[in-house]
């Protein structure tokens, strides 16, 4: 069965915190819900979950923009891009008989036909993600190759992480500094050290007082742009400065990460990172270029609207301002209710 929901992000952003998509469809009346149905193969007559038979998965896919060749969908956190034996998703179905449904699956639900993966987001981050249409691939076709390309080549990606620390490092204040470069090889995931490059700006910080105020956290949101795409390198580089993301549970602080889960709101499997643009050139694949922005994920907001002072979150906004960009996207999104069976 699948629901199509034609909503706004920033309605979308605000009413789904926690997953509630009932919730969200009462306080929002005027969401249009148009349904069908389609068949899922089934391998076993059994609906059990708690037998040998399938597993009935039911979720969501937002899907922000859709062209001819390709589909940008909507990552949440705590779903990984697509089975591998690095991730573990495979194993996790052998532990708890419950199958992880990988964001390539679902986008391929989503849209109906087959999909490729053009870039990657770790498990715990959200936000952006582009695919091309396997049919765009066929009888000669290569548009998989040129996105991948472009996105190697000429792509802009604009992240947002929430990390420990008020933007300040050894008398050092990020936050006056604008933009600024990190070079600092970083080690892929062979153990190879790869030349790394990334470009920071700290935009809001704000400190505890050092810890004499309980009542909130030390902590800073920053824009990342990558030069280079080596493996974690954002996530590297910020712990380089002593600004880890929150939540990193590989190169993060997992006293930080502890005290997040039980005071502030961190929900699990989550790192704090966030693709809240994507911006791609017009290229054969995609005559009109891509620009996307994705609503920051709503356990994110949550955390800033309960957890950051009101004058930290409007210097924050102010500075998206300044980079053409925003918390909530003003972009029309297609929200897909799936379901189906997993053996």
């Amino acid at each position: 069965m699948f629901s199509f929901l034609a909503c706004s992000v920033r309605s979308w952003t605000t009413s789904y915190i926690n997953g509630n998509l009932k919730a969200a469809l009462n306080r929002h009346p005027s969401v249009r819900l148009l349904s069908f149905s389609t068949t899922v193969p089934s391998t076993t007559d059994s609906t059990d979950n708690n037998t040998d038979g399938p597993f009935l998965f039911n979720g969501t896919v937002a899907i922000l923009e859709k062209g001819e060749h390709y589909v940008v969908v909507d990552k949440p956190s705590g779903v990984v891009c697509h089975h591998s034996d690095w991730s573990g998703s495979r194993k996790r179905k052998r532990l708890d008989r419950q199958p992880e449904v990988p964001m390539l699956q679902r986008a391929r639900e989503a849209v109906g036909e087959r999909v490729n993966l053009i870039h990657r987001l770790d498990r715990g981050a959200s936000g952006c993600l582009l695919l091309s249409l396997a049919k765009s691939d066929e009888n000669g076709g290569n548009v998989t190759a040129i996105l991948q390309d472009t996105m190697m080549k000429r792509t802009t990606k604009t992240y947002l992480a929430l990390v420990r620390g008020e933007g300040i490092l050894k008398g050092r204040n990020f936050r006056k500094e604008g933009w600024f470069r990190v070079d600092r090889p970083i080690k892929d995931e062979l153990g190879t050290l790869k030349n790394a490059t990334s470009y920071f700006r700290f935009i809001a910080g704000q400190d505890n007082a050092n810890g004499t105020l309980v009542d909130r956290p030390r902590a800073s949101l920053v824009l990342a742009r990558i030069e280079t795409g080596r493996w974690h390198q954002i996530r590297k580089h910020l712990n380089g400065l002593s600004h880890p993301i929150i939540g990193d549970s590989s190169h993060g602080n997992s006293k930080t990460n502890r005290e997040w889960r039980e005071r502030w709101g961190l929900i699990p499997e989550r790192t704090c990172l966030h693709l809240l643009h994507l911006q791609l050139p017009s290229t054969e694949a995609c005559p009109q270029g891509i620009s996307v922005t994705s609503s920051v994920a709503p356990d994110i907001m949550h955390m800033l609207q309960n957890h950051f002072l009101p004058d930290v979150l409007e210097e924050a906004l102010t500075s998206l301002r300044e980079e053409g960009l925003s918390l909530e996207s003003s972009q029309e999104s297609t929200v897909v209710e799936i379901q189906l069976e997993l053996p």
